[in-house]
């Protein structure tokens, strides 16, 4: 008998959701350069994106967080960051004029 196993692994294609993990990376979305290079399609769903999760951390901290503890604050330094990733997003499609 050899040593090699008997199923050998299958290269699976990367789901939607994987996809979607990787859409939204702080750094990029906040480096205007970045933003430029992005294709059309790509940078209207990372602005849907950064804004259906500011909403979402705005649902919670008024629902579920009282508003003066840490993660109260934590919640309001994280809203404020999609909110400017917003503002940068809708600049560079403005500069494109397809807003």
């Amino acid at each position: 008998m050899s040593d090699e196993p008997l199923i050998t692994p299958v290269q699976l294609q990367r789901t939607q959701i994987d996809a979607d993990q990787e859409l939204l990376r702080d750094e990029d979305l906040l480096n205007e350069e970045h933003l430029r290079r992005m294709d059309q399609v790509l940078l209207r769903r990372n602005l849907d994106h950064a804004r259906m999760f500011s909403r979402k951390l705005s649902l919670e901290l008024q629902q579920f967080v009282h508003l003066y503890t840490p993660e109260a604050n934590e919640l309001r330094r994280r809203i404020e960051k999609y909110m400017v990733m917003e503002r940068m997003i809708e600049r560079e499609m403005a500069r494109r004029h397809t807003y």
